[in-house]
């Protein structure tokens, strides 16, 4: 189930958004981010996510090779009291607010959709978290959270859909001194992308905004340029490359291993650890961020 995890993201009322018990700020939203809110309102209401896994942070198996995997086990192996706070950044419909919360941090979660949030709630609720996971809507370049607020941030697919320099400050910003953030996204390759941008590509597997195929307008893999900027940043800055040749699971559904273990995503890790050079072809990355 887990490696559908990120196909869990997906009606509800437009809910208040609270911060504890305070009534969040009115948010001005600039075109892109209104054409994002817009996106995420329609796709919200595909369909909302029914059950939500938790073997990466069950302790019972292992996927280091895994991105989603290897992010949730870095997560709950710095998890040690129940007054930490974690923020879920970019939340989308709770799926790992929910997961995090089950570990026992204390979560807030924030998305710029309202539909989305609304989901995350009853997500929360469905799994009797509703006191320790919590949600509101804004945004990721300006968050309405105190300073130096969280041990731990965590982001699931979320830079590459907006303003990376604003959005990595505010991160750092309510991150505490020695707190660590994780992001989770996708890159531009060698030989790969500009493939996949050339004509022939885009003509075999179309690059437009599409509700099925979940693309928006205005999203785009991060490049080494995103890397350079987010390390000027935080110059504690790791990061760890995953799925060179496993890429094709999500584009050939006789190899689609519906939660099973990939052996192509193993593959890729030890070929990893045979061919350094190789790294620089793996198209997700994990980007750890310690705050000094």
């Amino acid at each position: 189930m887990i490696q559908n995890l990120d196909a869990q993201y997906q009606l509800a009322a437009h809910p208040e958004a609270l911060l504890g018990k305070q009534r969040a700020p009115e948010i001005s939203l600039t075109e892109r981010q209104r054409r994002e809110r817009e996106y995420y309102e329609e796709y919200s209401m595909l369909s909302a996510p029914a059950e939500v896994c938790f073997d990466p942070v069950s302790g019972n198996e292992r996927r280091p090779w895994n991105p989603y995997w290897s992010l949730c086990e870095s997560v709950a192996a710095r998890f040690r009291s129940p007054q930490q706070r974690l923020l879920d950044f970019g939340c989308g419909p709770g799926i790992y607010s929910v997961i995090f919360g089950k570990v026992g941090y204390e979560v807030f979660g924030f998305d710029i959709s309202p539909n989305n949030v609304a989901l995350a709630r009853r997500l929360a609720e469905k799994y009797a978290l509703s006191e320790t996971v919590n949600f509101t809507v804004g945004t990721a370049e300006r968050i309405g959270y105190p300073d130096e607020y969280f041990e731990v941030v965590v982001g699931i697919d979320i830079l590459h859909h907006v303003d990376i320099a604003h959005s990595v400050r505010e991160c750092l910003r309510v991150l505490k001194r020695g707190g660590t953030a994780f992001f989770k996204e996708p890159v531009e390759v060698p030989i790969f992308d500009p493939l996949r941008n050339s004509a022939l590509g885009k003509l075999l597997v179309p690059k437009e905004a599409s509700i099925e195929r979940h693309i928006t307008e205005d999203e785009r893999k991060l490049t080494a340029k995103d890397l350079q900027t987010i390390k000027a940043l935080c110059p504690e800055m790791s990061v760890k490359r995953f799925r060179l040749f496993s890429r094709i699971d999500c584009f050939n559904k006789r190899l689609a291993t519906n939660g099973r273990p990939s052996r192509i995503e193993k593959l890729d890790e030890r070929i990893f650890l045979l061919v350094p050079f190789m790294k620089a072809f793996g198209g997700d990355v994990v980007i750890a961020l310690k705050r000094n």
